[in-house]
């Protein structure tokens, strides 16, 4: 069974109000902490030629150790750290060093990974950190250690992952051409979004005899009293070797906040169990259920809109327009005329955490980066780039997978049609829309007809389109209700309209 350094849900709600007072604590240097808080994981592996060793993950949370101003007013902090493994009172394996964070603007965790070379057997591992900058701010860690590989399919413990990355170079990071930053604390916060775990299988050889074996993997919730609920799965199937491994990342952006448990499975062609491990972790998504009456003014001076100034809020609103709809768009209407820069941050914040509960922030700064380049492509001279049709289309149902730009066509304005192959939106396929200029003003296309429900839809989009030639409209007899127009040399729009 793996090591849990916590206690369910208790770090958790630490964490959690410790990253609310980051700000507060900024502001005393050097810091004053009250007891240094230090994660640990641990995992045991072993060699192609049996040479077994302890891979130990070290955090030590920002706001519990003391940073100081060096030169330049960057921040430093560090401490003493203390690894031993024990066989009784006899340290058989131990490593003494400073883990120093380098010279930063604000305080961030220090990380660090230690691998250990030990012999089979049972031990305890010791951890002692001492804060360098404040002798009284320490911790400690004590967990059993056991060194064990049987002769048959063995599994290693599982390794939390923050994040991966393919990386060749030798470091205390990486292993098998990827660089792992680990996750001591077993605590997914808001901005994570995705699981990553690691970990390592013996000896399948030996225990598979038929075929292949399918490693299973699944997520758990802890409800409570012996509760738990099924919430994700997967698997992969592996051929039998002496050394395998396994490097997974599953999807945790829609996990509401709370205690999980994540278990891998081997299992045989008969579906026969076979080995287990199991990890407890945690995962905060205080967004992911928000209820307007949850915004408080307390907890909106906490998010990314507060650093809008009234500008850049008008611009936001501005450019929320043409994707707001139903109520939301009166509601939209009724803010941007609100003088109350609180009401303007309200509305961009509620959007933007419905759009992405994990990350906000960064779905507004995605979205404004659409809207700038949207803006550029798509301006008049007379309003923004993304206030115009074209420009309203593009952020509302994306790019267009084939466009038509005609200016020169006989008696016709200049136009452009838009094609998309597959419309989501209304679930319909090669859907058009006809953006046409009759004005000739600038590039102020405005939208003529749509195949698309709900847009608008002009049966006699070629009339107005071909307005320089009324006396060759067509429809039988019926000049009046015509809705076409005489086929002629050069007169393409109907064709790409319907053919294209």
């Amino acid at each position: 069974m793996p090591v849990y350094f916590t206690k369910p849900y208790t770090k958790m709600k630490n964490l959690i109000l410790k990253s609310f007072c980051l700000a507060i604590c900024l502001a005393w240097l050097p810091l004053t902490v009250s007891a240094l808080d230090l994660g640990v994981s641990y995992a045991v592996f072993n060699t192609p030629d049996n040479k077994p060793y302890v891979e130990i993950n070290l955090e030590i949370a920002s706001v519990s150790i003391r940073y100081q101003k060096m030169e330049g007013e960057k921040l430093q902090a560090g401490a003493e750290v203390l690894i031993m493994i024990k066989d009784g009172e006899n340290v058989i394996r131990y490593e003494k060093y400073n883990l120093q964070s380098p010279l930063v603007d604000v305080p961030q965790s220090l990380i660090d990974v230690k691998r250990l070379s030990v012999p089979a057997g049972n031990y305890e591992l010791e951890i002692l950190v001492q804060d360098l900058n404040a002798a009284e701010n320490r911790d400690s860690y004590k967990a059993p250690l056991r060194v064990y590989f049987p002769e048959k399919l063995h599994l290693t413990e599982i390794q939390l992952l923050r994040s991966f990355k393919k990386d060749d170079t030798d470091g205390a990071f990486t292993k098998n051409g990827y660089f792992m930053e680990p996750l001591p604390f077993c605590f997914y916060e808001r901005g994570n979004t995705r699981l990553v775990f690691y970990m390592e299988i013996y000896g399948s050889a030996k225990s598979i005899t038929e075929g292949d074996y399918l490693m299973r993997y699944f997520v758990e919730q802890d409800k409570g009293n012996g509760q738990k609920t099924l919430v994700s799965t997967g698997s992969q199937r592996k051929k039998p070797s002496s050394i395998d491994a396994m490097l997974v990342q599953m999807d945790i952006s829609k996990f509401e906040s709370g205690n999980y448990y994540l278990t891998v499975e081997a299992r045989n062609s008969a579906n026969e169990l076979i080995a287990s491990r199991t990890q407890f972790f945690q995962r905060s998504n205080p967004y992911l259920y928000l209820n307007d009456q949850e915004i408080t003014d307390e907890a909106l001076a906490q998010q990314f809109t507060k650093k809008l100034d009234a500008k850049q809020l008008q611009y936001a609103l501005a450019a929320l327009s043409p994707i707001v709809l139903g109520d939301d768009a009166q509601v939209l209407s009724n803010v941007h005329r609100d003088t109350s820069l609180n009401n303007k941050r309200f509305f961009v914040f509620r959007h933007f955490v419905r759009e992405s509960p994990n990350d906000p922030e960064g779905a507004y700064n995605k979205y404004m980066e659409l809207v700038g380049a949207v803006h550029q492509k798509f301006r008049s001279g007379f309003r923004y780039g993304f206030e115009t049709d074209r420009g309203r289309a593009y952020l509302r149902y994306g790019a267009p997978d084939d466009v038509v730009h005609v200016e020169d066509e006989p008696g016709a304005c200049p136009y452009e049609i838009w094609v998309y192959y597959s419309f989501p939106t209304t679930k319909q396929s090669n859907v058009k829309f006809l953006f046409y200029n009759p004005s000739l003003a600038g590039d102020d296309y405005i939208t003529l007809h749509s195949t698309a429900r709900g847009e608008i839809q002009d049966p006699k989009w070629e009339r107005k389109l071909y307005n320089r030639n009324p006396t060759e409209y067509v429809d039988g007899d019926n000049y009046h209700d015509a809705t076409g127009v005489e086929r002629n040399f050069g007169r393409r729009a109907k064709e790409y309209f319907t053919d294209f």
